[in-house]
Order: structure tokens, then sequence, then C-alpha cells
């Protein structure tokens, strides 16, 4: 397992957020994901348009990822529509 700094940009709308948070969990459980820091940063302007969207709701966790299994994550994300953009950065 290595430490991880990762940030999703969920779509605005509080059911889209939470509906998006819900996904991540669950797929982060299913990775054997261990999250030792959450930090919900709240709604900001996008530096350029996703889409139609100007805005985005930001998330960040600070995580020990197995390095294995982020290509997986990676793939899972782009998959899910609440969210906008994902990044994963090690520490």
């Amino acid at each position: 397992m290595r430490d991880y700094e990762t940030m999703f940009v969920f779509r605005p709308e509080d059911e889209a957020y939470g509906a998006g948070k819900q996904l991540l969990t669950e797929e982060f459980g299913k990775a054997g994901v261990v999250i030792s820091k959450e930090e919900d940063m709240g709604t900001r302007e996008l530096a350029y348009p996703i889409g139609s969207e100007t805005r985005g709701h930001y998330h960040f966790y600070d995580a020990q990822i197995s390095p294995d299994r982020i290509a997986e994550l990676s793939a899972a994300v782009k998959l899910m529509d609440p969210i906008l953009k994902s990044l994963f950065v090690r520490k």
C-alpha cells in the first residue's frame, strides 16, 4: 500500500454529489482503499467548462491504495456519471 492524494470533481447538484460519493465509497471498499483523511472542499467555479458544467463540487481524499489498483479505480471512476474529473497523485 502506498500513500496517495486523490481529488474528485462531482457535478454541483446535491443529489449528484451524494450519489457519486456513495458510488465512490463502494468502489473504494472493493479495492481495499484505506482513507486517512477526507475533506469536502465545496462547490467552486471550474477553470474551464466540462461538458455543459461550469461549476463542480470538489472532494479530497488522503488514502492508502495498492499501486496495482490505481488503473482499475481510475477506469471505474471514469464510468461514473456524477464524477466530472478525478486525479490520483502519489505522495
